[in-house]
């Protein structure tokens, strides 16, 4: 366990000033005046095959449900959520985004010091420091630091690699990439709050849907940091449906992730081996022009080491892997 919750750790210069974020896709349009629907966009990791088929007509043959204020316990969703997972109910918390609980996890654990890999995803880091919580950062291979927490993503971002929460450790694993049949195998963990994203495989976004896994006390605990609702009512009862197609759309992510992997190796591009659902790759020559072809991509000005790096998201259609074939020939 990391202890010493007061000590003032060095920044090292490790630490990003600001804190981008993949999307942004109105204003790359009006950028480029283009509309919205013309932008490709690959930089947020979303399931490249969009929402599923049959959400359109759902949402219409449940439209009542936008006049119901959610339950205060996340039902229908905690309850379906807690099966899939092999967990117990009072054990999820269902919220809306997994961004509403890193919102106030620092201040709801009362955590002053956190450990964290960089690069990463700048949000857990943001949120700390507004906390007064401290943050040491480290790089890959270097010793743990002795925080009071750690913060895991995994697979991490934007690398896409498998990470091991170190055992008889406190702090987040985040697991909003994680492929959802080894969600299913990991239970309970001692100390460690469980993070996950449900609007990225679901490509929901426009749902906020998330959920903690945790001790019952620490849901009640962080429960007692966010709004009685936790997440719209539509969500709640879309939930037990989207459950029954997580590990086809995991395969899905496989299947593209392999086919990216491959053009960007036939084009020539340096390319670190993912598990999520993006690859961060650099060329090996000069950088294609991704706005002429309306391309919206992920790049980390924030972090000078990866400077050159670019991140993609899956593309879907024939055309969509086209227009990226396109864009990588200089």
């Amino acid at each position: 366990m990391y202890s010493n919750p007061v000590l003032q750790f060095p920044l090292r210069n490790l630490l990003p000033q600001d804190f981008p974020h993949g999307g942004g896709i109105e204003a790359a349009a009006k950028s480029w005046g283009c509309d919205v629907a013309e932008v490709l966009d690959l930089s947020t990791g979303l399931h490249p095959w969009g929402t599923p088929d049959w959400l359109g007509d759902w949402l219409k043959s449940h439209v009542d449900l936008v006049g119901i204020y959610p339950d205060v316990h996340g039902e229908p969703a905690r309850s379906a959520l807690a099966e899939y997972l092999d967990v117990l109910p009072e054990q999820i918390l269902i919220v809306a985004g997994a961004q509403t609980v890193i919102e106030v996890v620092f201040q709801a654990m009362n955590w002053k010091s956190m450990g964290i890999q960089v690069p990463c995803y700048n949000e857990p880091i943001r949120c700390a420091q507004r906390a007064g919580c401290a943050v040491h950062a480290f790089e890959a291979g270097e010793q743990l630091p002795a925080t009071e927490m750690l913060w895991v993503t995994s697979p991490s971002n934007p690398f896409g690699e498998d990470m091991i929460f170190p055992e008889k450790s406190i702090g987040v694993l985040d697991e909003s990439y994680m492929p959802f049949e080894q969600r299913k195998k990991m239970g309970l963990i001692e100390g460690v709050i469980r993070l996950g994203s449900l609007t990225k495989t679901f490509c929901i976004p426009g749902l906020r849907l998330g959920y903690v896994v945790a001790d019952a006390q620490t849901i009640i605990r962080l429960q007692s940091w966010l709004s009685p609702w936790p997440a719209a009512t539509l969500g709640l009862h879309v939930l037990p449906k989207l459950l029954l197609e997580a590990e086809e759309r995991d395969a899905q992510i496989v299947s593209g992730r392999t086919r990216l992997q491959s053009l960007l190796d036939n084009h020539g591009w340096d390319v670190k081996p993912s598990q999520a659902s993006f690859i961060l790759a650099k060329p090996y020559g000069d950088m294609p022009d991704f706005a002429a072809h309306q391309i919206l991509v992920r790049t980390f000005p924030e972090w000078p080491q990866l400077s050159g790096w670019v991140r993609f998201g899956l593309p879907h259609s024939d055309l969509e892997w086209q227009r990226l074939s396109d864009a990588l020939c200089l």
